[in-house]
């Protein structure tokens, strides 16, 4: 049953995503919503415990706001490379080394953050975390491709998400 909703869920979120146009505003709700299938995902993959729910979530939302501000710096700076023909190579140098240094900068953050996971969760809850992040992110991806498309097959022969 939890499956079922938490694709519900994810399906109504990534069709959303994939809309292009909307009211301003918009792209922050999405985001939003794909938060909270993120952490439904997440409690469910780990089995988190309230307890462990009422101290992990704050420190992990934490940790988040600053990744999305790191990532959104990446972003403005890879725009600034979208036009790199009529840009001098001394520019193109110095956005290219600010990007590299911003990747360096968000897994450092991430690694900062896996000791208090570890007493917070466990390392073994937090090594179901490190994974189910990356599931999540496959997920949503492929849902974002089309891959929830009940015709198409995820690897090994599965349907995604279902």
């Amino acid at each position: 049953m939890k499956n079922k909703i938490l694709t519900l869920l994810m399906l109504v979120s990534t069709v959303a995503v994939a809309q292009p146009e909307g009211r301003p505003g918009d792209f922050e709700e999405k985001r939003e919503k794909i938060e909270a299938i993120k952490v439904a995902f997440i409690t469910e993959q780990i089995d988190l415990s309230v307890e462990e729910s009422q101290s992990f979530w704050p420190v992990y939302n934490e940790m988040s706001n600053k990744e999305h501000a790191l990532r959104k710096a990446q972003r403005d700076a890879f725009s600034g490379l979208k036009d790199f023909e009529n840009t001098s190579d001394k520019e193109v140098e110095k956005a290219i080394m600010e990007l590299a240094d911003l990747s360096v900068e968000i897994e450092e953050l991430r690694k900062s953050y896996l000791p208090k996971f570890i007493d917070i969760i466990g390392a073994k809850k937090t090594a179901k975390l490190m994974k189910a992040e990356k599931e999540f992110g496959k997920r949503l991806m492929e849902r974002m491709k089309g891959g929830d498309r009940p015709d198409r097959e995820g690897p090994g022969g599965r349907r995604p998400m279902r």
